[in-house]
């Protein structure tokens, strides 16, 4: 369980995060939701210990994450940016084996339970006939996928991701949130900030709203997902829809209205 209580954050006594607190369970696929810099990025970072709170704490499975040192805490949460460049011409089995290093004493080298563990993370994203392909050569779907896979290489089950879905097309898209959808069934708690709130009302389990450094509304995206809702964040006409046909909601923009600012 991520349980944060009471959290704040200031850089140099301006004020970025106030009063944030949430309590999210194991199994649940989380998005987070709000406009460019209201401080998503600055939770992440509160979450994994990048950055240290004003005020407030973070546990997880009810412990501080600040009494967890530095490797202990990397088996319990892991972090996927928004783009993973491949700079060196590692394998898709390698990337992903990098995920065990907080296993290893320094200068240790992987045995044969590592490789094993890696293996494991390619069948859980179904992408072991990547193994032997190089990192950089791959779509960017792919890219993403080996990523997953590292975190879950990683041990850890909580993954916050950086918009995992920025800069992929469409069926690529698809084919990661069908993936992150998965993890949370498996048991992962996967927490994703995203710019399309049709990705929340698709594919998530709660959703949480972050506006101006608060998180003003939290739940199911069904509930918390109304087009008045949608209209505050961003500040555009959008209306949300019900598809009969599968029971599903989708919000779009609202032509010819004026009334929003």
């Amino acid at each position: 369980m991520l349980e944060v209580v009471n959290l704040g954050f200031a850089y140099k006594q301006r004020p970025i995060l106030q009063n944030i607190s949430f309590k999210l369970s194991y199994g649940q696929s989380v998005c987070l939701l709000g406009k460019n810099g209201v401080g998503k990025s600055t939770l992440f970072k509160c979450l994994l210990r990048i950055l240290q709170p004003s005020a407030g704490c973070i546990k997880i499975n009810d412990r501080s994450i600040q009494a967890c040192a530095r490797n202990e805490l990397s088996q319990l949460i892991s972090y996927i940016p928004q783009k993973q460049r491949g700079v060196f011409h590692f394998t898709v089995f390698e990337m992903v084996l990098m995920g065990t290093t907080a296993r290893l004493k320094p200068y240790q080298q992987p045995s044969q339970a590592e490789n094993d563990l890696a293996d494991a993370a390619l069948a859980t994203l179904r992408i072991t006939h990547l193994r032997n392909r190089i990192y950089s050569q791959i779509s960017g779907g792919e890219q993403q996928l080996v990523i997953i896979a590292r975190s879950v290489a990683q041990q850890s089950r909580i993954i916050i991701m950086d918009e995992p879905c920025a800069n992929l097309d469409y069926g690529n898209q698809i084919m990661v949130l069908e993936m992150i959808r998965k993890l949370a069934a498996e048991g992962f708690l996967i927490v994703q900030s995203t710019h399309d709130p049709n990705h929340a009302l698709q594919y998530a389990d709660y959703v949480m709203i972050l506006q101006a450094g608060q998180l003003t509304n939290q739940g199911r995206p069904e509930e918390i997902l109304t087009s008045q809702q949608l209209e505050s964040i961003y500040q555009v006409p959008i209306t949300v829809h019900k598809l009969t046909q599968c029971e599903q909601k989708i919000c779009l923009p609202t032509k010819n209205r004026k009334d929003v600012h």
